[in-house]
């Protein structure tokens, strides 16, 4: 009985290293986001957290408010969206390992 609740706790440490290597791979990976005009470009690392948005000066120079507003707003999206997925998609192994436990 004891041993079988040991190698439950011994997984479950297993697991919290596992996520903090997770924790630590994602957040240095980058995701790049692009507008569909291509003036605005938004990089976001793998904890989902904005490091930088770049204008083009073109944008800038159109005195366009609400394109710029969209503009950013499509960036941001896209590169959140692709974070996001790769986070997901690297969250899949803890989810089956999750089900095998009892």
């Amino acid at each position: 009985m004891f041993g079988k609740s040991l190698d439950n706790l011994k997984q479950m440490n297993q697991m919290r290293v596992r996520m903090k290597k997770l924790e630590k791979e994602l957040e240095a990976l980058t995701f790049e986001g692009k507008s569909k005009n291509e003036l605005v470009i938004c990089i976001t690392d793998g904890k989902q957290t904005v490091q930088e948005i770049r204008i083009e000066d073109s944008l800038l120079a159109k005195n366009d408010k609400k394109l710029l507003q969209k503009s950013i707003k499509q960036a941001v999206n896209q590169s959140m969206e692709a974070a996001q997925k790769v986070a997901e998609e690297r969250m899949g192994e803890f989810k089956s390992l999750l089900s095998g436990m009892p």
